[in-house]
């Protein structure tokens, strides 16, 4: 856990000085360190013991110090940049090897237990995807509204107001507003640039770039959420909307009004 500890903290160092790397030519040499730094590190630190290009044809080959290696990676399940990735890999490679005695039984459970955290899974996303079509109006701006995606799991659960925030807040990686009473953020307006045919492709990505990695802080979050939803449906500018306030609720009330 150490070691992935590490890993984000690099990978985080990355997501700081990208924002500023076009300020000056320092600013840029420290985004390149950064960069430079977590490439170095990465394959002595993503795997117990360091990666090489050797360790699959050793697990596949059934070397039980390479077992053991792929079954704790499992059985942790770190988290870092690419993790995913790796633990899939490594998942398919342990399905091919030669496991024997307590190797095969750790492998046997650990399986089962990724089948039934599939499965759940499956549902949450179901859940999800109705609560995100019952938001529909709402859900279509947030990409242009937050430099983020959310997926149907995001959605699951979520029933006020708060929850959405949480949600987003999640997804970007920022830490949510706990006192609400002094959430003086200030609205962003949608990411929308004009680019015509012909125009300058660069610029208008460069654009895009800057708008996604720019600095939001939760109360920006907020209030630009709250501005989406008065605008989505035509509430009061006045009014004020609470984190415990009923999403769904509001969309029907709103629909009734107008049948």
């Amino acid at each position: 856990m150490e070691n992935a500890t590490e890993l984000n903290r690099l990978h985080r160092r990355i997501h700081e000085t990208v924002k500023r790397r076009d300020e000056s030519g320092e600013r840029r040499e420290e985004w390149s360190q950064a960069c430079a730094e977590l490439h170095t590190h990465y394959h002595q630190l993503c795997l117990p013991g360091g990666w090489d290009a050797g360790f699959f044809d050793r697990l596949l080959s059934g070397d039980p110090d390479s077992i053991e290696v792929a079954l704790c990676f499992l059985e942790v399940r770190p988290y870092f940049f690419r993790s995913g990735y790796h633990w899939k890999d490594i998942l398919q490679k342990c399905k091919r090897a030669p496991l024997t005695g307590e190797h095969a039984e750790r492998f046997s459970v650990l399986l089962q237990r990724y089948r039934e955290w599939k499965a759940l899974r499956i549902l949450s996303s179901k859940r999800g995807a109705a609560i995100r079509r019952d938001l529909r109006p709402l859900v279509e701006l947030f990409c242009d509204l937050f430099p983020v995606r959310l997926s149907d799991l995001n959605y699951d659960g979520v029933v006020t107001v708060g929850d959405l925030y949480k949600a987003i807040c999640g997804a970007m990686k920022i830490a949510p507003l706990v006192d609400f009473e002094r959430a003086y953020g200030v609205a962003r307006r949608p990411y929308r640039p004009e680019f015509s045919r012909g125009g300058d492709m660069t610029a208008w990505a460069r654009g895009y770039h800057e708008w996604r990695v720019s600095v939001w802080k939760p109360e920006a979050v907020w209030a630009t959420l709250v501005a989406a939803i008065k605008d989505v449906y035509h509430l009061e500018e006045s009014l004020e909307i609470r984190p415990e306030a009923v999403l769904r609720e509001s969309a029907k009330d709103k629909r009734s009004s107008e049948t």
